[in-house]
């Protein structure tokens, strides 16, 4: 195996074409998608920037690399920076040599300096990437046994989808995930490319339509398997009475699956129909999270907090202090007079004290803090971290999944 020792190791981005090619012979190498996938994904992204493409060299030779693929992703009504790790793979006769952890710690640095907030990859070694510094956020997804044909209700139509609808699956997507935390902000540009990259040719999407105005619309993944994901689902209030049938016409799509999975937030039409035909909670571990600037996060979550704060009957009329920790880094959260600063200074006096351990801070932004069962290390200011972190209607996309 070899080994770092007397070899010329550079991490660096920004690569030429060349070089691009080589990443591309080594991603092609490691998984089984193949070359064209990662390519098209980069090619066909018209906001592609080559400093998020990330490689080393060990004596010259590109032997490892790790991409950088910018989301704006919504916590309430703030939107943060996040930087999603993908395309990890390193050269088979460079392995053993920390060359992937030495990028990611490149990355880290890079993205605190460009104002990214957290990081996020997708990944099943999770102790490979807890030594990186990500820390595994569990999810659950339900799911169902595929049922008997639904009948068609009055005043609906399935269509399939064409690239004329894109932009009443946009506005539908937007009506739907307005303040919807975990969701990726999609703008006009994100939507015209991605209905270009391999994952959506790797899926189908049908529309719900009433009076000829499309009110609905679904995603499943492309698999002749016994369990297949719904990607993505979105309606309009007034599509309500349609959701299941649409619904039904999408399981039709697979005529192999016995179970159909989905992340559904429990505001959603589907989650009591999942319910109701006693679907099963399946464990999802594969969401792995970094906070990358501390402060920058709670500067773009303050208008979000303060209302928080304004609508928590607890905290509303208090005057509040707060020294956040989270690893080394510190913020104070002063709120007083309904109004929330701010700021990596922490003042003297009767400031309260709350430490939080990254996980759970992460936890607490994207699902909420517990409702019931408070946390052993965080119970000493549940009512506190409650009010800041109330329980979220979250959902990612796999559609968004890099």
């Amino acid at each position: 195996m070899t080994t770092a020792s007397d070899r010329k190791v550079i991490v660096t981005n920004r690569p030429g074409r060349d070089q691009l090619e080589k990443i591309y012979d080594i991603l092609d190498e490691c998984f089984s998608v193949g070359r064209a996938y990662f390519q098209e994904r980069l090619d066909l992204d018209s906001a592609y920037d080559p400093d998020t493409t990330w490689f080393a060299t060990v004596d010259g030779k590109i032997a490892a690399n790790v991409q950088i693929f910018p989301l704006s992703v919504r916590v309430g009504q703030a939107v943060l920076q996040t930087g999603a790790m993908g395309s990890v793979a390193a050269d088979p006769n460079y392995r053993g040599m920390g060359l992937t952890h030495k990028i990611l710690a490149a990355q880290t640095d890079y993205m605190r300096e460009t104002g990214y907030d957290i990081s996020l990859l997708l990944a099943s070694k999770h102790a490979f990437y807890e030594k990186a510094g990500w820390r595994l956020v569990p999810e659950t997804a339900y799911a169902v046994e595929k049922q008997p044909v639904y009948e068609q209700p009055d005043g609906y139509e399935i269509i399939p989808f064409e690239p004329r609808y894109l932009e009443d699956i946009r506005s539908i997507y937007d009506q739907f995930n307005h303040y919807r935390t975990y969701t990726v902000v999609r703008n006009e540009a994100y939507w015209n490319d991605l209905i270009h990259w391999p994952d959506w040719k790797k899926s189908d999407c049908l529309l719900l339509q009433q009076n000829n105005k499309i009110v609905a619309y679904g995603i499943i993944e492309k698999k002749d398997t016994e369990q297949v994901f719904i990607n993505e689902f979105i309606y309009l209030d007034e599509a309500a009475d349609g959701v299941e049938y649409l619904f039904h016409e999408l399981c039709r799509l697979r005529p192999k699956a016995k179970q159909i999975l989905a992340m559904l937030p429990e505001d959603h039409k589907l989650y009591s129909y999942y319910h109701q035909h006693q679907a099963e909670p399946v464990p999802i571990h594969t969401a792995m999270w970094k906070m990358i600037n501390l402060y920058s996060t709670f500067h773009k979550l303050r208008p979000e907090l303060e209302r928080r704060l304004n609508d928590n009957d607890w905290t509303a009329n208090q005057e509040l202090c707060i020294a956040l920790k989270c690893k080394e880094e510190r913020i104070c959260l002063d709120y007083r007079h309904k109004q929330l600063s701010v700021s990596e200074d922490i003042p003297a006096g009767s400031c309260v004290s709350i430490e939080v351990d990254e996980r759970n801070l992460i936890t607490y932004m994207i699902f909420g803090y517990p409702a019931e069962g408070a946390l052993e290390e965080d119970a000493e200011h549940a009512d506190i971290l409650r009010a800041l972190f109330p329980k979220q209607q979250a959902v990612f996309y796999l559609t968004d999944k890099f």
